[in-house]
């Protein structure tokens, strides 16, 4: 799929940005009552998709499955503010997300919460792997120009 950029970042940049931060995606996705929702989830950024894992009976999977359009944002909470949102589709699957469940504990966790961890793979049978195809990106910097005002 062909991906619109648009901000001051070329892919690569997003790409990057996207492999390398430890920051969780924003996901914004409709409502039953037509609202949009904002759920905050890890992920793994790779090949123009980003890979999530929810339990089967999440608010998430329940809202994906009815619509599976999405907005997304991964940026930075404290100046200077700098990031990327975007669009995508997102699809389902039950296999892999287990497997993907290990992986975003091993990158946001490590060994600093145990006891979490423990508890997220004591019902790793029941993840569903979220993969969202990204069809737009969006970035912003706001470093140089919050730099100037300092």
């Amino acid at each position: 799929m062909d991906i619109k950029i648009n901000g001051p970042w070329r892919r690569r940049e997003i790409d990057q940005y996207l492999q390398d931060v430890r920051i969780p995606v924003r996901i914004a996705c409709i409502g039953g009552d037509g609202f949009p929702r904002v759920v905050s989830v890890w992920f793994r950024y790779a090949d123009g998709a980003f890979y999530c894992a929810s339990h089967k009976d999440s608010s998430l999977v329940r809202l994906l499955r009815d619509y599976g359009r999405v907005g997304f944002e991964v940026s930075t909470n404290e100046p200077p503010y700098y990031g990327v949102r975007g669009q995508g589709v997102a699809e389902l699957s039950g296999e892999g997300g287990a497997e993907t469940l290990r992986q975003l504990i091993e990158n946001y966790l490590g060994r600093s919460n145990e006891g979490l961890a423990e508890w997220l793979l004591s019902r790793s049978h029941d993840e569903v792997l979220i993969r969202i195809e990204v069809c737009r990106f969006f970035s912003w910097d706001y470093r140089k120009r919050m730099q100037a005002i300092a």
